[in-house]
């Protein structure tokens, strides 16, 4: 018996393109005398689809392309995830009572769906509650950027409709081969992170109700977005699984998409790690196709006791593909049939020199124009640094001085000044500059010559609002805007030795292991003022916001704790010596540092509301992943109180 698993690029909204790759999958299957194949979640439509769901004239259009793939199946099983609207109650059941969607529309699940030479398959115990040939998902996410519960509705939710076990809709479904009859338990992609999600004070595992129906084996489809670790993460599910079945447990076949979908704020890459797990629960087979397309055959006598072992590739490097991913996806977003060319702002910093070796690497170099627009406090090594950067990645170059632009500005605003008061002209005269540049420049450069221009800011200036509306924020994607300062740098000597093996990226532009910038080396400044140095604290920054938006959102009155319990540099994974370096063993100055963070943060929603998708590289990205109401920060009670403890302490004294 021979089980074919397809891990294809999904492209949201695009059914005619991905019937054909489906189609395409089973012909090959077909020809290597495949019994059943297998498609992710939602393999049609594409997941991330948003309030597209809302659209019933698109989900008729789906269920058209359901019966496409029924009509598809003669002489083999196709097991896909797709919608499935329906109407179909009162035919089923008589009960002339309505069972609407939990928004009152017509119910439409997110579901697994069976064929096979031209019919739905049926269950070993059908039950007139479910569509012929139609396993609803289980469990729905609601966190991150998914929105399950929002749109679908559960199988639970059927259960408790007509009062019934949920185990008595957890029916294997009964497959023909050319080795007998087999009994499959079909899933949905959270159904295997069940752990989470309770029943009778117990893990609410739809596996365990599937193997005690008499499944033989279990086909998980789904569309799981990458993360790093999330090999090592199915892996333990996996487990957990095979643990509460123990002997019990049976062959465990998960099929995954790749590509990138959006939600309007967040590109969201999925890698693939198709794997097949094997009565222990350990992987046996995986797919070595990293975001890229695959098709699996499997037959049994690859089910071995013995399990692979996986070959995860750095930390980094997987960013630097999910980043790589996210660009090439802009072609399907935007709907074109090439991919789009690019100007870019290159400042001669580190942030727009990675961003120019991102494009050239996912778009090839001529679909990248660096430009520099360099006033009176752009430095002759920033200048120069651009240009490198420029020539070594082969791309097309220009330098377009805004000096003159900037004093007509100033001019216009000069004569409003004599008669009214101002507290932030200053500033002004500095943002100007970036507006300037983002808006002046670099929006009609992409306009009058069709092209895109990139937002070039890191997770850290996000955070803290380091940027000029209307100035840097702005552009069609923010492709860093997910990495810190640490993993800027670290992508960018990755980009030197791995991707380009040469020095793309001047050594220059690089720090210490301290963040310091001695010598020739060039500091972080957004040069709209003499002498300006970036006011962030890299490398402990750099771990504190991303305490504050991991998972598990560790707020200020954690940190205040760590720093009482001299754990601070433990927590944050940072060396002693960066406390140091930052002056923050000064209990005065770790205080105000951290305040004046907070405020940043919640200060600076306004600019993340109003700028560009981000690429998500972390378990928590700035976006719709991280939905923000703007207000102001207020300091707890408990803040306060901890507060007090620590600049009553004469210095920071470390536990380690």
């Amino acid at each position: 018996m021979r089980i074919a698993l397809a891990q294809i690029n999904v492209i949201p909204g695009d059914l005619a393109r991905n019937f054909q790759t489906l189609l395409a999958c089973v012909e090959q299957a077909r020809a290597s005398q495949v019994d059943i194949i297998a498609f992710p979640e939602l393999c049609l439509s594409g997941y991330l689809l948003s309030d597209l769901w809302l659209d019933r004239r698109f989900c008729a259009e789906v269920m058209r392309f359901n019966d496409k793939v029924r009509e598809a199946s003669q002489g083999i099983a196709i097991v896909f995830g797709s919608i499935f609207v329906d109407e179909g109650f009162q035919s089923r059941l008589g009960d002339g009572k309505p069972h609407p969607n939990k928004d009152g529309r017509t119910r439409l699940y997110n579901a697994v769906i069976a064929v096979q030479n031209g019919e739905y398959v049926e269950r070993l115990r059908e039950t007139p509650l479910l569509p012929k040939g139609i396993q609803p998902k289980t469990l729905l996410p609601n966190y991150r950027f998914f929105d399950d519960e929002r749109y679908f509705y559960s199988l639970p939710d059927i259960a408790r409709d007509f009062d019934v076990e949920l185990e008595s809709l957890a029916q294997p479904f009964r497959f023909y081969t050319a080795s007998g009859d087999l009994l499959i338990g079909l899933e949905v992609c959270e159904d295997l992170w069940c752990q989470d999600y309770r029943l009778a004070g117990e893990p609410l595992n739809i596996t365990r109700l599937l193997v005690s129906n008499g499944a033989e084996k279990i086909i998980n489809v789904s569309a799981s977005p990458w993360t790093f670790l999330k090999h090592d993460a199915r892996d333990r599910r996996v487990q957990f699984l095979a643990d509460d079945l123990k002997e019990a447990f049976v062959p465990f076949y998960y099929v995954n998409n790749v590509g990138a979908q959006n939600n309007g704020k967040n590109i969201v890459t999925f890698d693939g790690g198709t794997t097949v797990y094997n009565r222990l629960g350990k992987p046996c087979l995986t797919s070595e196709h990293f975001f890229e397309p695959d098709l699996i055959i499997v037959d049994d006598s690859q089910l071995t006791d013995v399990p692979v072992v996986r070959h995860e590739m750095s930390r980094i490097n997987q960013k630097f593909h999910a980043i790589v991913t996210g660009l090439r996806y802009l072609r399907e977003m935007l709907g074109w049939k090439e991919h789009p060319a690019f100007v870019i702002g290159l400042s001669g910093g580190i942030d727009s020199a990675v961003v120019a070796c991102l494009l050239v690497a996912a778009l090839g170099k001529n679909k990248v124009w660096g430009v520099n627009m360099p006033t009176r406090y752009n430095s002759a090594a920033t200048k120069g640094a651009a240009r490198q950067v420029a020539d070594a990645l082969g791309i097309e170059f220009s330098e377009i001085p805004i000096e003159g632009l900037v004093s007509a500005h100033q001019a216009v605003f000069s004569t409003m000044d004599e008669n009214r008061a101002s507290s932030n002209r200053g500033l002004s005269d500095e943002n100007i500059q970036a507006k300037i540049r983002g808006t002046s420049i670099l929006s009609n450069l992409a306009g009058r010559y069709g092209r895109m221009f990139t937002n070039n800011g890191n997770k850290l200036e996000v955070a803290l609002g380091y940027a000029t509306l209307y100035g840097d924020v702005g552009g069609v994607i923010a492709p860093i805007a997910d990495l810190t300062k640490t993993e800027v740098y670290d992508l960018g000597r990755f980009m030197n030795e791995v991707i380009f093996a040469k020095t793309v990226i001047p050594t220059e532009l690089f720090p210490d292991e301290l963040y310091r910038y001695e010598g020739a080396t060039i500091a972080p400044s957004a040069e709209l003022r003499e002498n300006q140095i970036d006011p962030i604290k890299f490398g402990y920054h750099c771990a504190l916001i991303e305490q504050f938006t991991s998972f598990r959102k560790v707020q200020g009155e954690q940190v205040l704790t760590w720093y009482l319990e001299g754990t601070l540099e433990k927590n944050l994974s940072i060396p002693t010596s960066m406390i140091e370096r930052w002056g923050l063993n000064d209990p005065a100055t770790f205080v105000a540092d951290l305040e004046w963070v907070e405020r940043c943060i919640r200060g600076s929603v306004f600019k993340r509301i109003q700028a560009p998708p981000i690429i998500v590289t972390s378990p928590s990205a700035y976006g719709y992943d991280i939905r923000e109401s703007q207000l102001p920060w207020r300091s707890t009670e408990t803040f306060n109180a901890l507060k007090e403890k620590v600049l009553a302490l004469g210095r920071y004294s470390t536990q380690l």
